[in-house]
């Protein structure tokens, strides 16, 4: 759907709200698929899972070849807090597991992980599991490999407070010129997706959209006009459900 070449598009960077971290994790699964050296991470922080490699040093960067040998598809980061991932009992904690946290590699680390595999998937931005935001200040980090940004959006902040339903939703509320009282309507979600100041912000490369979360006839309604009103901006909207 989203229309990704994979020869072309190696580095693709993930902002924004609303299923950022599930639709990564698919689109991992399908480029590996493809017979394609796969590598999964962060250029801010994520949490923990346990199938991810920590990776602090040229060292780590060999086990991740080592690792390619018999799959395709990794997960890493960086040891962010003080744990030890052998410790972990991943049973026990499945429903705390966002307590430990990864983070970024070292720049030098990225570029050399980057060049070790066919296609990298990054998240450039955090949003507390909410369906729509605006970037802070230092937010996204897009590094200058990335070949494609995706910007994602829960189209469950429609018709909803901007307070209820907004990761920090002040800024989100001065962003669109509203009160955090207003509700979230179809031109915001334009402004947001299609705005250098909103999920554009850093972007010099490819850009696609992603509204997410399309799960009824009325969000498909609702996503139909956003689409069409974000045709006015040259920006291509793809719609996800979980639902058939």
């Amino acid at each position: 759907a989203l229309e990704i070449d994979i020869q072309k598009d190696r580095v693709v960077t993930i902002v924004g709200a609303g299923g950022k971290t599930t639709t990564m994790f698919r689109l991992g699964e399908e480029i590996s698929n493809l017979n394609k050296r796969t590598i999964i991470t962060t250029t801010t922080h994520m949490a923990l899972e346990k199938d991810f490699v920590l990776v602090e040093d040229d060292e780590d960067l060999k086990k991740i070849e080592e690792i390619f040998e018999t799959r395709n598809l990794i997960k890493i980061g960086k040891k962010e807090g003080d744990y030890n991932i052998k410790d972990l009992d991943f049973d026990l904690l499945e429903k705390d597991i966002c307590n430990y946290k990864i983070k970024s590699l070292d720049f030098d680390l990225l570029e050399k992980a980057i060049s070790i595999c066919d296609n990298v998937l990054i998240e450039g931005d955090g949003s507390k599991r909410l369906p729509l935001k605006v970037p802070r200040e230092n937010e996204p980090v897009i590094i200058k490999n990335t070949n494609l940004v995706i910007g994602i959006i829960g189209i469950d902040c429609i018709d909803k407070k901007i307070k209820d339903i907004c990761h920090r939703p002040k800024s989100v509320a001065n962003f669109l010129k509203k009160s955090i009282e207003q509700n979230i309507e179809c031109e915001d979600i334009v402004k947001i997706a299609t705005s250098q100041t909103g999920l554009k912000k850093n972007v010099n490369c490819k850009y696609k959209v992603v509204l997410n979360k399309v799960d009824s006839k009325k969000y498909l309604e609702r996503c139909k006009k956003i689409a069409s009103l974000c045709q006015n901006f040259d920006v291509d909207i793809v719609f996800t459900s979980y639902k058939r």
